[in-house]
């Protein structure tokens, strides 16, 4: 059979089909349409009827009844009309009434009457019925004539189609043909060959189709020879990419998606001393790892693998024979063209020697941490024990230089006097920069005064530049903004060293400070230049001047006294400001010292920084402050009782004294003192303890009163210890009257106006 009859026949068949479908749905829906009309129009008409008739009904008016109903036959083209009581005694009746069966629709009639019955009820009652039959003759006629119609049209319609599937069928093969001859070309000339397209339909689009997937064919097969020469390449790639992975000293693991061995190169071999056969399908985990693999770096390992993501740690691993060895392992997951993982790949570097040489350096490193630590607690030992005796050295001296004596004797004292604080600046120095080398040493933020901290420097140093005849200038624009916010105590530091040193180095001519400014955004920026006239410093030690325990004459004989450390911590305190100290000289002719360091602008409206709680006394009302006050005093050593009591001796307080920390606490108990000072190392119960069991006491119900820490440690962390631990201030030793005086004065006034509040 040919395609064109097939064709003729397939679309009859489709045609019968979709008729015989439509006419049998079409007159099913008529049908149902006017029974569904008709149904509805009698059962309303009769129950109109109903509600019409029923008061004759309930009143038995035959004479209505029969005239409604004779009526109703004639007028509403009824078959019949019959109306009963409710025992079914007939009432009324017209028409040719055979009997009544409702059960049958209006199209399945074979009288061609449809039977209705409707009730004739009041509030719910039955009083009687109203039944009617409607002739359906004309349904019947109308859905006759509508199925012989339909079947003409189909009958029509088929012959119809018949002639256009002939048409079509001859159409399609003579186009189905081109496609059939292009088929052939293709096939004798390989892809690439076209047809005629013409015309603009269907055919014509598979034409132009079948032209398409000729040259993307031609396309393909152009594509496929290039990807052959390229799996060649890739092949010859892969082949040489295994022989690296076969000679790589690293080691090489391939597992599969579930993190099983697939396969590892000889290096893993010659590291583990397990051959491929004996590791396949195991879990390089499991294989490698032991007791002393870090457990956190194997969860870790865990977690990122599950997460298919890259991982790099350095883990301890055991070869087979349970040698331990440790590796940097690189897990890398490889995926498809899909993006979905199918192995991953894991590089084992040994790297057992590195970590040895690390652990070596780590154990060096703790070894000259303490070290450090060491030098660090022997040079506050140190500092300690020499500060102790300079306590009393220099209180003595100072005590002593009050009173009137022969003026060599004033000489030779004022000589001990200055060579104990000589001593104690080198103490300080020593510890300073032992500090910044351990990076101990950090700056703090305070409100302060540029200007006047400069103006305070040279205050100090005018003494010594009046000795030589020397003017100390300060150049400095009164535009510049010297209302800073940074560490005032370190750049005073720095400040003193620097101009102290232009004044001791200058026997003739001047020394001046010059500060130029720059204003930025919030910040400003200062250039500070230390200038004299003074011996200057040779070229071939400009390089070395600022490293510790350099001077200009480094010789056992120099002139000038000093640690050398003076300019290596201005150094070091510039460059934790951020900026750098630079100098340039000539030997005779002077030298300049400059330095550039940026300080934040203090807030528009800052408040004046004053502890308004904090009174500090004058020299002229000390002694008022401080009444008939009792003192309890804490010290060990006799020597500094003797000079404190020196000291206080014109003030009038009365001193209780306690050799250690025990005696300091019940002294306490029994005398409830206005003030404790107490020394930081005693016997028995040191500083700390005493104060910590006087805080406790004032918990319950002893008043209150200030402690103050008098001790020959001077690290800055001692003072932070001493706050942090309950004491109110600090002194260190070697302690001046003036100070101690004004400490107590200071404390003393403070109670008092707490108490005031209170009362």
């Amino acid at each position: 059979m040919t395609l064109r009859t097939k064709t003729i026949i397939g679309i009859a068949l489709i045609e019968a089909l979709a008729l015989a479908l439509l006419i049998v749905t079409g007159l099913q829906w008529l049908q149902s349409s006017n029974e569904n009309r008709l149904r509805v129009g009698t059962n309303q008409l009769a129950s109109v009827f109903a509600k019409a008739t029923r008061d004759a009904v309930l009143a038995t008016d035959l004479a209505y009844l029969d005239s409604f109903a004779e009526s109703l036959v004639s007028e509403q083209n009824l078959a019949y009309i019959r109306i009963t009581d409710s025992n079914g005694v007939e009432l009324a009746k017209h028409g040719d009434y055979t009997g009544i069966n409702t059960n049958v629709s209006p199209a399945d009639v074979t009288d061609g009457v449809y039977d209705v019955i409707s009730p004739i009820q009041v509030d719910g009652q039955l009083y009687g019925n109203v039944e009617m039959g409607v002739t359906v003759k004309d349904l019947h006629v109308m859905l006759s004539q509508a199925t012989r119609s339909s079947l003409l049209i189909a009958i029509a319609e088929m012959s119809l189609v018949a002639l256009f599937s002939l048409a079509l069928g001859t159409y399609l093969m003579r186009r189905l043909d081109v496609l059939r001859k292009g088929a052939d070309k293709v096939a004798r000339m390989g892809p690439g060959a076209q047809i005629m397209v013409t015309g603009n339909d269907e055919v014509t689009r598979v034409s132009t189709a079948f032209n398409e997937m000729s040259h993307s064919l031609a396309k393909a097969q152009e594509t496929l020879a290039e990807k052959h020469q390229q799996q060649i390449a890739l092949t010859e790639k892969v082949t040489e990419l295994a022989q690296v992975a076969e000679h790589a000293r690293d080691v090489i693991i391939i597992t599969d998606t579930d993190g099983k061995i697939t396969w590892v190169n000889p290096a893993f071999e010659n590291l583990t001393g397990y051959t491929l056969s004996e590791v396949v399908g195991q879990s390089p985990g499991c294989l490698l790892q032991g007791d002393c693999s870090d457990l956190e770096t194997v969860h870790e390992m865990s977690r990122k693998i599950a997460q298919k993501e890259a991982v790099r740690v350095e883990i301890l691993n055991y070869a087979k024979g349970g040698e331990s060895y440790w590796v940097e392992l690189d897990i890398s997951p490889v995926t498809d063209s899909d993006g979905e993982i199918v192995r991953f790949i894991a590089v084992e570097r040994d790297i057992t020697k590195r970590r040895q040489v690390e652990e070596q350096l780590e154990a060096a490193l703790e070894e000259a941490t303490r070290a450090t630590k060491a030098k660090s607690e022997f040079l506050a030992n140190m500092s300690h024990e020499i500060r102790t005796p300079m306590n009393a050295i220099m209180g003595f001296s100072e005590l002593l230089l009050e009173k009137s004596m022969h003026s060599e004797q004033r000489e030779q004292l004022e000589l001990v006097h200055k060579s104990a604080a000589n001593l104690v600046t080198i103490i300080n120095d020593i510890l300073d920069y032992s500090k910044i080398e351990a990076g101990k040493l950090s700056l703090t933020n305070e409100c302060f005064n540029l200007k006047e901290v400069v103006e305070s420097t040279i205050d100090l140093c005018t003494y010594q530049a009046k000795e030589k005849n020397l003017p100390l200038v300060l150049n400095i624009s009164s535009k510049i903004n010297t209302a800073v916010v940074g560490d005032k105590g370190r750049l005073n530091q720095i400040l003193l060293n620097l101009i102290g040193n232009a004044v001791k180095f200058t026997d003739s001519g001047s020394v001046s400070v010059n500060i130029d400014a720059e204003a930025l955004v919030g910040k400003t920026r200062f250039h500070i230049c230390v200038q004299d006239t003074g011996i200057g410093i040779p070229a071939e030690r400009l390089p070395f001047i600022m490293e510790k325990f350099e001077q200009v004459d480094n010789s056992a004989t120099r002139q000038y006294e000093g640690t050398g450390l003076g300019l290596a911590i201005c150094k070091r305190l510039i460059q934790l400001f951020g900026g750098e100290l630079t100098v340039c000289s000539e030997a005779g002719k002077g030298s300049c010292f400059s330095f550039t360091i940026t300080l934040l602008n203090q807030p528009a409206k800052s408040p004046t920084a004053v502890n308004q709680d904090h009174y500090i006394a004058d020299d002229h009302r000390v002694n008022d402050v401080i009444e008939h006050k009792k003192i309890l005093v804490a010290e060990d050593s006799y020597v500094n009782r003797l000079l404190i009591e020196k000291m206080l001796a014109d003030t009038a307080v009365e001193l209780l004294f306690a050799e250690d920390g025990e005696q300091a606490v019940a002294l306490y108990r029994e005398n409830l003192p206005d003030l404790v000072i107490t020394d930081i190392s005693m016997p028995n119960k040191d500083g700390y303890e005493a104060t910590a069991d006087i805080r406790a006491l004032q918990e319950i119900y002893y008043p209150w009163c200030p402690v103050i820490a008098l001790s020959a440690h001077a690290m800055a962390e001692e003072k932070k210890k001493s706050l942090a631990l309950g004491m109110d201030d600090y002194l260190t030793k070697p302690v001046n009257k003036a100070d101690l005086i004004k400490m107590i004065a200071k404390w003393i006034s403070y109670q008092e106006k707490k108490e005031k509040r209170k009362g």
